[in-house]
């Protein structure tokens, strides 16, 4: 089956955290609900995933529309994945969001490859942040400050000591920051941002700013989280934005790739590397195949396809991401 470019239905998930800014981004809100996330590819299983009703983007456009990326992958998987292995059970290896924060989100951390080979339930999570918009004077927290001691940090899981010991990084529209298992890290009040990540929500609350902010006490997870934490883990990286146009590699690491096309204008092949790409529009509008996508559309160009050219409609600054072979 020879496929072509396709969206998908976001899964939009309730945070307390949460707020309304997504709506500014294509994204159909109901009412009077504090939506955090829009999960924009999402294929997990349902046992794995703690917040979302149904943690799988149905296709919305061409031939597999109404079906499921598990579905599509079962169907015709080389023509969607090519080269790409799936997960262990047959889905997409790989999850996108949209997050917007209204307000911090909880200090956490996800469990690496040590603490998953010894944790059968436990799923690795790496990810990565693409700030799209910031409110105010935002800030993102990412990794412990230089001078921290570990056994420190883990004596103030659970309380509001935990804070000052981590790296408080100003969040600028544009800047990039890889977040690898093992890694401390929040999104501060204001900052909305695109995540790419390893298809897993595995995540150990360690802070969750209760008493800050009046909510409800939410299952912490001290013991956990306290077991997965690494002092400067390899690959916490931070880039500035770029201050010019064009095209830039943001992360190539073990689980995927991303490449930003920062105020673009023209046509742009993709990067021409075995699977399939992933595109968010961050600003702006883009043609694909047959698809026109504005500001925060999503879309998957299956691995059958990725000699496909993307034509820049209005001045657009866009993300491509493609999976690790």
């Amino acid at each position: 089956m020879k496929l072509t470019a396709f969206t998908l239905e976001p899964v939009l998930v309730v945070k307390p955290w949460g707020g309304r800014r997504l709506g500014r981004y294509g994204k159909v809100l109901p009412e009077g609900l504090a939506i955090g996330e829009s999960w924009e590819v999402a294929d997990l299983p349902d046992e794995v995933a703690t917040d979302a009703v149904k943690p799988q983007s149905l296709i919305s456009s061409g031939p597999l529309a109404g079906r499921t990326l598990q579905s599509a992958i079962e169907i015709a998987g080389e023509d969607v994945l090519g080269p790409v292995q799936p997960t262990a059970d047959g889905r997409f290896p790989l999850l996108v969001k949209l997050i917007d924060a209204r307000e911090n989100l909880s200090v956490q951390v996800h469990p690496h490859e040590g603490y998953v080979a010894d944790h059968p339930g436990a799923r690795l999570k790496t990810e990565s942040w693409y700030v799209v918009d910031v409110e105010s004077d935002g800030v993102l927290y990412h990794d412990f400050v230089d001078g921290a001691d570990l056994a420190e940090a883990k004596d103030a899981v659970g309380t509001p000591a935990i804070v000052p010991l981590m790296r408080a990084v100003p969040a600028e529209e544009g800047s990039f920051h890889h977040v690898p298992a093992g890694i401390i890290h929040s999104l501060g009040a204001g900052v909305m941002v695109a995540e790419v990540q390893t298809p897993s929500d595995t995540t150990y609350r360690l802070y969750d700013w209760a008493e800050e902010y009046g909510r409800a006490p939410r299952q912490m997870h001290y013991e956990e989280g306290a077991a997965s934490l690494l002092m400067h883990p390899a690959g916490a990286v931070s880039l500035p934005p770029a201050k010019a146009t064009g095209i830039r590699e943001l992360t190539a690491n073990e689980y995927y790739w991303m490449r930003e096309h920062r105020h673009c204008e023209g046509v742009f092949a993709l990067a021409g590397r075995p699977g399939p790409a992933v595109l968010m529009v961050m600003a702006g509008s883009i043609v694909v195949d047959d698809l026109e996508l504005d500001i925060g559309a999503t879309a998957i160009v299956p691995a059958s396809a990725t000699d496909t050219e993307v034509t820049v409609t209005s001045t657009a600054t866009f993300l491509e991401i493609g999976l690790a072979v």
